[in-house]
């Protein structure tokens, strides 16, 4: 997974529930049973673009791989180590991730259903591994899995993004919050006492506090955590890096923009009627106050798929129980709706005029402040044909009820300043750029003490 650093796509989406078609990716036809019974057998699953369907299993690979390697220096002859290979996307290759995490359940079931009945198994997993093998595990550990519990040595999971805190215990230092996928909606039963999870410091993947980014925690749970909500949405192929960047970027625009909008609406509604009225002091008032209320809206905009977006923050909404989210969805299906780019355009064009018009005033020139609010009328018609209507008709009352909820929940200043959607933004920028998700380094040692002492204990 070392593309993850600089890759949005690879941190947030690998993390899928969703078991998908079970063929895909099972052309080998290497199995375990093919292996010595050896007196253990350790299964381990590589993370996103560390493996392929195609590989060996036989060989060493990606974040792991010193596991597999001590685990064989440590038990010599009576081990066999084993790399599930399985599609390990996000999103890309032709898979949904969703596609690409049931490669590797179905893998996992398939490796283990082959072994011989007398090997011990430990099972270890990172990122998008560590999803699947701890679904597995907590088949395993509640009697529903290929094997009985008691042949499992240990489990060890490196950047769950299902991690909870409450059902296993954690190698190395304990980190706050849950995986950013949410948690699983069982534990690991008789297996409890065997499962150990790591997760680094600032690895927000397997460390989000739901509380404190309740935004940023209901996007990674629609997206890694429950497909099912967005897979009509986001096709197969799509680089979902920028999604996710898109969807804070107009939240954030959304939150700075959500305690104007009954007066937005309100001056824009009026904004006509003081042009008509040739009142240029108060028009050229209203004219400057939309602009700077507008730009939000406008930087929310620029460069976003906004249907694709807003689809993506509405699927969101359902999972984020404070109401926040869901209230920002409505936001950005009206965002979509209204032409922004004309929008900007207009009221850039209504307040130039009406700047003009007022300084002819000032001058004693009143043919030619006529003259600009002559050429000024298309522009305010356009303008509320163009945000009033559709802003209205749209929504209806949903935009003021979502606008009341959004700087009614927690503190008000932070959401109306964009403080909130600012940290939770620059949170989720700075965890890209650094290399908390990849750069488990000497700590992986815990993990390989951990399974070691399991076996011969």
């Amino acid at each position: 997974m070392s593309r993850l650093a600089t890759s949005c796509a690879a941190i947030l989406v690998t993390a899928a529930v969703t078991v998908g078609t079970p063929g895909i990716g099972m052309a080998r036809a290497d199995t375990p049973a093919a292996e010595p019974c050896t007196r253990y057998t350790a299964i381990l699953a590589p993370g996103t673009w560390e493996t392929h369907p195609d590989a060996d299993p036989t060989i060493p690979v990606g974040l792991l791989r010193p596991i597999g390697d001590g685990l064989q220096r440590q038990f010599g002859s009576d081990i066999t180590v084993l790399y599930a290979p399985y599609a390990a996307s996000a999103f890309d290759q032709g898979l949904t991730y969703a596609q690409s995490l049931g490669t590797l359940e179905a893998r996992l079931r398939e490796m283990v259903s082959g072994l011989c009945a007398k090997t011990r198994v430990m099972l270890a997993g990172y990122s998008q591994g560590a999803d699947g093998v701890g679904d597995f595990a907590t088949e395993i550990g509640n009697g529903e899995g290929p094997i009985t519990p008691d042949r499992v040595v240990g489990v060890g999971l490196v950047a769950d993004p299902h991690r909870d805190p409450r059902t296993a215990l954690p190698l190395g230092t304990p980190q706050p919050g849950h995986g950013i996928a949410g948690i699983r909606t069982q534990d690991f039963g008789a297996l409890t006492d065997r499962v150990r999870t790591m997760c680094a410091d600032g690895d927000l993947y397997c460390s989000l506090n739901a509380v404190a980014s309740p935004f940023l925690s209901a996007l990674g749970q629609v997206v890694v955590g429950n497909p099912d909500a967005i897979a009509s949405v986001i096709p197969p192929g799509t680089d979902p890096g920028p999604i996710f960047a898109q969807a804070i970027k107009v939240g954030a625009g959304w939150s700075a923009t959500a305690s104007n909008i009954p007066a937005i609406l309100t001056k824009l509604t009026g904004l006509q009627g003081l042009i008509e009225a040739g009142n240029i002091p108060a028009a050229h008032q209203i004219a400057s106050d939309l602009n700077a209320a507008l730009t939000p809206l406008v930087q929310a905009a620029a460069g976003v798929d906004l249907p694709l977006v807003a689809s993506v923050i509405r699927a969101a909404g359902g999972v984020d129980p404070t109401g926040w989210t869901a209230a920002a969805s409505v936001l950005a299906d009206a965002l979509t709706q209204i032409d922004i780019v004309r929008i900007a355009a207009n009221v850039g064009r209504v307040e130039e005029s009406l700047f003009r018009a007022a300084d002819a005033l000032a001058r004693d020139n009143a043919l030619a402040a006529a003259a600009e609010l002559v050429n000024l009328t298309p522009a305010g018609l356009d303008l509320a044909g163009s945000v009033v209507g559709p802003f209205t008709s749209a929504i209806r009352s949903d935009l003021r009820a979502s606008a009341r909820t959004l700087i009614s929940l927690g503190d008000p200043d932070s959401v109306n300043n964009l403080l909130e959607m600012t940290r939770q933004g620059v949170d989720l920028a700075n965890f890209y750029a650094s290399k908390a998700h990849v750069d488990y380094g000497d700590d992986t040692d815990l993990l390989l003490d951990f399974l070691g002492s399991q076996a011969v204990s």
